[in-house]
């Protein structure tokens, strides 16, 4: 009888440490393999003058984002949130202005009871033609 119940005990904890862990393993490959068009359609192609200067559209950046994560994490999750830190690449130094071309999303979640799952991943746009 006791027999039984250990047997059956290990059963359930195997079977819940199996979901958790798919669960994470989910959540990671979706927030890893975020689409890079996310970000290329969020950096608007208007020319100011002689320069062309590559920023991110924060609105829209923000926007994109949020959709992507709620349309594929939210089955996996039941609250999450994005925090956006935009930054400048010369100095690293925070970006006031609306022109930033770099940014550091952090994608936090609650997965089970009190275990967070927290990802920070950095983006930035880089110039492709300096020749090296």
């Amino acid at each position: 009888m006791i027999a039984t119940f250990l047997v059956t005990l290990c059963v359930l904890l195997s079977f819940q440490l199996f979901t958790i862990t798919l669960r994470l393993n989910t959540i990671n490959r979706l927030i890893v393999a975020t689409p890079i068009s996310l970000f290329e359609s969020s950096v608007p192609l208007v020319n100011e003058g002689d320069e062309i200067r590559l920023y991110f559209d924060k609105s829209l950046l923000e926007s994109n984002l949020n959709d992507y994560y709620q349309e594929n994490v939210s089955s996996y999750v039941h609250h999450f949130t994005l925090s956006f830190y935009y930054y400048n690449q010369d100095d690293n130094s925070y970006c006031v202005d609306e022109y930033c071309d770099a940014v550091e999303v952090q994608f936090t979640a609650q997965v089970i009871f009190t275990f967070n799952y927290s990802r920070t991943m950095f983006y930035e746009i880089k110039d492709m033609h300096n020749g090296s």
